[in-house]
Parts: structure tokens; sequence; C-alpha cells
């Protein structure tokens, strides 16, 4: 077996031949070779008028011989097909097809245009003596030009019909047999297989379709494979290279992983460093204020209480008193000119009597004033 048939029968399914009797029927696949006898109802070589039941009892024996059929050839019995030995003169393949054509049907118990012949060349014309009744004729009528030859030397050819029905029946077989039917032959004399295809010869458009998607198939095959070896490959050279490099890189897997660690340390190093800087900026820083409100409180002037306010934390208010108006007023400028404070405001002002018991005095009307001074981004964050 060569490539072109192991390629065949990688992609399109071995060869199985079906060989038909008129009792019988053979399968042969390999080395599988049985043989069944046809159900009363096909046989006669009544399997033909019955070609869907034939198919479908034939898959049964197939799927218990586990045998799976994609293409197959037909071997009909003798008593299938017509065969007729003739005498001619030395004919070439081209000769021969134009004697089918012009002058065979006189021989062919059919009808013109209903039937398939070939001309096979057969020198023992005494062994098709048990075929059709010893149908065996010297072509008395030749054309005129082979009639001139007198002296030429006649050979025994052996001329073979079978009927378009029974080929359109065989292809109906091979549809609901889900298969491809390949070629269609007979056994001749001395039970020999006969090299000859009765299946009609397709035309040249249907050949070329034919052979080109065989063609393309193959290359598709053959492209995969070529594919998927040198993907394999490839696999392989970068699985290894990337095992070398890490085998390279396997000392430098502590210093890796230190690194990682020094990473890990300094995002977190920043992350409390941002946690304590947003809770230095939540809270003003008060110290500097104070200092400050204790700096430039004017003589006559005191203070009663100091607070925050809750609903905005760089406000403080500050509550005291005064001798005089000009006093509350010399307070919020200086307040203002510290750079501690950005605004100072005074909400509430009024009069109140207070003891003056260190300097002997009875009680004094003295102004309250009730300031709310805002403390500048710069002195919140801390910064003298």
């Amino acid at each position: 077996m060569n490539i072109k048939d192991l390629l065949q029968d990688r992609l399109f399914g071995k060869l199985t031949v079906l060989a038909f009797t008129g009792t019988h029927v053979r399968i042969c696949q390999g080395k599988k070779n049985p043989q069944y006898e046809l159900p009363k109802t096909f046989q006669g070589y009544n399997f033909l008028k019955h070609t869907e039941e034939t198919a479908g009892w034939l898959q049964a024996i197939l799927r218990e011989e586990m045998i799976q059929i994609r293409r197959f050839r037909i071997i009909l019995d003798s008593e299938q097909v017509y065969l007729h030995s003739v005498k001619l003169p030395v004919m070439t393949v081209e000769e021969q097809r134009n004697w089918v054509c012009w002058e065979g049907s006189q021989y062919i118990p059919f009808e013109p245009g209903t039937y398939q012949a070939d001309l096979l060349f057969w020198p023992d014309s005494a062994d098709c003596s048990s075929f059709q009744e010893n149908r065996v004729t010297v072509a008395a009528d030749l054309s005129v030009k082979w009639q001139t030859a007198e002296e030429a030397k006649l050979q025994d050819f052996l001329l073979i019909a079978i009927s378009l029905g029974k080929i359109e029946a065989l292809q109906q077989f091979a549809g609901f047999l889900k298969a491809k039917l390949e070629e269609v032959t007979a056994i001749g004399p001395k039970q020999v297989i006969l090299p000859v295809n009765l299946l009609p010869v397709s035309s040249r458009k249907e050949v070329i379709l034919k052979r080109g998607y065989q063609t393309a198939t193959v290359l598709c095959f053959l492209t995969a494979m070529f594919l998927t070896v040198r993907g394999g490959i490839s696999w392989r050279c970068a699985k290894s290279a990337w095992l070398e490099a890490d085998r390279q890189l396997m000392p430098l897997q502590s210093v890796k992983e230190a690194y990682v660690e020094s990473k890990k340390t300094d995002y977190q190093i920043r992350q409390y460093q941002k946690t304590l800087q947003h809770i230095s900026q939540s809270e003003p820083v008060w110290a500097s204020a104070l200092q400050t409100i204790g700096k430039v409180i004017p003589e006559g002037c005191w203070l009663d209480g100091l607070r925050q306010e809750q609903t905005k934390y760089r406000m403080l208010i500050i509550k005291g008193c005064a001798l005089s108006l000009s006093q509350v007023t010399d307070f919020c400028e200086k307040l203002e000119h510290s750079r501690v404070f950005s605004k100072v405001q005074l909400m509430e002002s009024g009069t109140r009597e207070v003891g003056l018991k260190n300097r002997g005095e009875d009680s004094k009307k003295a102004i309250s004033f009730l300031l709310l001074a805002e403390l500048t981004p710069v002195w919140e964050e801390g910064m003298p």
C-alpha cells in the first residue's frame, strides 16, 4: 500500500467491499471477511428492490461486527450483469470506447441509453461458455475500416453491461447506507473479479472538482499535522527555556522576597504617615493660640471662658469683660494682627456690674463681650 492509499484511508475511511450473490453477502474490510445469508425477502437478487430495508439490515450487521463504512465497492454476481464475448481486431482504448458507443448496442439486450457498458480484453473466450448461454460472436458487421483488414488478427474481448436502473438502485442503497459508492464491478469467468468500473464516468468538471477537493483535504491535513508538530516543538522549547531561567534565578529568590517585604513595609509606613497627618489636621493646635491671647489682652480686660465651637473645630469662642469698649476693640484688633487668627468677630456685648475688691472700691459697671475667633490654616497645622 502506497502513501496515497494510506492518506486516503486515513482521511476518507478504509475501502469496504460488499460482494452480493443470490443468497449471501460477504463484507471485506482489512482482515475481516464475514459472510451472511440474506433474508428471504432479499434473496434472488431482490435486495435491489428493497434498498432501504437492505441498508438498515446491513447497518445492524456492521455495528455488530464493529465495522465503520464510509466508502465501499460492490461486486455483483455474474447473473446480475450482462456478459458477452466478441472477437475484434486490435484496438486502442479510445477505439474500444467508440465501438461500445456505436456498435455495442446490437449485442446488448437493453434499450439504447438505458445501460452502462464497457469492453474488456479477455484472451480466453472459452471461459465464457458458462455465462448467458455461451454467447460468443464474431463481429461480422464491422466498420469499413476493419472489414478491409481481412488479415488482421482478431482478439477476444468481453463486453460487460448493466442497466442504469440497477446503477440507480445501487446509488440509492449507498445513500441509505450513508457511505460513498466508488466502484461497481462483477464476477467474470473463473470466478475472477473483473477489472472494470460500471459506474457512469463523471464529467470532466466533476472530476476536476473531486480531485481539487481531495487535494485541498490532503493539504489541509498535512498543514494541520505540520502546525501541530511545530507547535509541540515550540512549546517544549519555551518550557525548557522557562525552566532554565527559573533555575538560574533560584539564588536570587531570597533577594526578591526581601525586596517584596521592604516594599510592603514602605507601604505600611506611608499609610501610617497619612493616618497621623489626618489626625493632626483634624484637631487644631491651641498652644500658640492661647499664648497669643495672653500676650495681646490689654490691661483692664479679662477673660471669663474659652471654648471650641462644636460645629466648626477651627472656631474659638472667647468670653470676657473689659472696663471700657475701647479695650474690647483694641483686643479684637490685636488678635487679628497676631497672624494666629485669620478673623475675629464681636458676636455679643453688654454691661454688667462687677466688684473690685482688690482696689477697695464698690461694684462698677463693665463691658461684657463674646468674640468668635477663627484660626488660620497655618496655625491649625501647628506651624510657628
